[in-house]
């Protein structure tokens, strides 16, 4: 095989790529072909607002939280609920799943119907995989109290069943090639070091809640967070502080305008300006 002026091989990507199949040529992807972003936040911090609001249309927003009143007005978007009143018989999970079924179908037709997607929030549709989780392996213990019994989940391989019911979903939701976005509570960060049995210690770093969903995130290319700002408007941080590892792969600024439409421009016309 041929080398160049340094003595390193030569190689013949049309040849390669007779042998792998399935690849795609990075030059033909942009940043902005689909958004899969998680938006992580205080309650009432604007997280479902922003989505409804300034997503790209049309929008299936998925309501875990009993909230569909946060979203009211929104134009080109559908809402669904999915709850378990009662998390000793679920239904949320299963119901969850068959839809996305039906939208991997529709897909199939070339037929979607939506450009956007949401999961709001992480933090309460993980409760509705662990209640199916505990239904159907049995890895629960049971308190009654008053007239009805309270399932809990009992040990680590429960916590990492439920990890991958939720990674598996996001993957096919991924496979859809729209926007995804999916809303998580946040909390300060469990000190590992200091912690004990007795008394858990946080250090002054932001994560989500519970603190076991943050080996979700790497599966997005955004992580943004909402805050109010000090004068009272809603903000977007989109790049990594000392206090949260926000994170983005357009070129915005560090923080922003809650406007995920206005986002999108400013990065394309970046782009256009050769940054």
């Amino acid at each position: 095989m041929a080398t160049d002026n340094h003595g390193v091989k030569n190689y013949n990507l049309d040849e390669f790529l007779t042998y792998i199949k399935g690849t795609k040529n990075a030059s033909d992807i942009t940043k902005v072909d689909r958004i899969k972003a998680a938006i992580v936040g205080e309650p009432k911090s604007g997280k479902s607002k922003l989505i409804a609001d300034t997503a790209r249309k049309p929008l299936l927003h998925c309501d875990f939280d009993d909230r569909q009143e946060s979203i009211a007005g929104a134009k080109d978007t559908v809402i669904k609920q999915y709850l378990d009143p009662d998390a000793m018989t679920p239904n949320g999970w299963n119901e969850l799943e068959g839809d996305i079924a039906n939208l991997e179908y529709l897909k199939s037709k070339d037929s979607l119907g939506i450009r956007s997607l949401a999961l709001d929030s992480m933090t309460f549709l993980r409760q509705l995989a662990e209640n199916q989780m505990m239904k159907d392996t049995n890895m629960f213990r049971a308190y009654k109290v008053g007239n009805l019994k309270y399932p809990i989940a009992q040990g680590w391989d429960a916590v990492v069943e439920v990890q991958k019911m939720l990674q598996t979903l996001l993957a096919r939701l991924f496979a859809l090639d729209i926007d995804v976005y999916v809303t998580f509570h946040i909390k300060n960060e469990k000190d590992k070091q200091k912690s004990t049995k007795e008394e858990t210690v946080y250090t002054d770093k932001l994560t989500v809640d519970p603190q076991n969903l943050a080996m979700l995130l790497p599966k997005f290319n955004e992580t943004w967070r909402t805050f109010i700002d000090t004068d009272g408007s809603f903000k977007v941080q989109t790049k990594q502080d000392w206090r949260f590892n926000a994170a983005t792969a357009l070129h915005i600024s560090g923080i922003e305008n809650p406007n995920i439409e206005e986002m999108i421009e400013k990065h394309l016309k970046a782009v256009s300006e050769g940054k």
